[in-house]
């Protein structure tokens, strides 16, 4: 018995496509491989909608501030620890910060931005490699709620 694809194949795998993106050459696969990554290839995101405030519930809130401006850098403020840290830019999802402000390395922390496939709703905060954080954004609607 012949299965004849969709596509007109033979059913043969077919060889991963490597895209270059701005940090470096990544691999999309194809089938079962591709399900969650199709979202992270097309997904177009800004600086700017990381900006806002995160909540960690009753731990507290973490904002990422535009200071573009002044320094050229996000900002990581962490109410929870009094943490005042720029972030620098990794790839297009993931910042990370240093021991000492001014440089990325070594590095005590990172935040990895998570989206719905809309909107930036989520990100994860790793700090010190000991302690790791879900904080999810608060909406600009929330925030006049409260």
């Amino acid at each position: 018995m012949s299965i004849k694809h969709a596509d007109g194949g033979t059913g043969k795998p077919r060889s991963p496509i490597a895209v270059a993106n701005e940090s470096s050459r990544d691999t999309l696969k194809h089938g079962a491989e591709s399900r969650f990554m199709h979202g992270l290839a097309t997904e177009e995101f800004e600086e700017e909608n990381y900006i806002g405030e995160y909540s960690l519930g009753e731990d507290g809130r973490v904002w990422i501030k535009d200071d573009r401006a002044e320094s050229g850098h996000l900002v990581l403020h962490a109410e929870r620890m009094g943490l005042v840290r720029p972030l620098f830019r990794f790839n297009r999802f993931i910042y990370v910060y240093g021991v000492n402000p001014e440089a990325p390395a070594p590095i005590l922390g990172a935040v990895m931005f998570l989206s719905d496939g809309e909107r930036i709703h989520q990100c994860i905060w790793e700090h010190d490699g000991r302690e790791a954080f879900f904080p999810r954004k608060v909406e600009a609607e929330n925030l006049k709620k409260a």
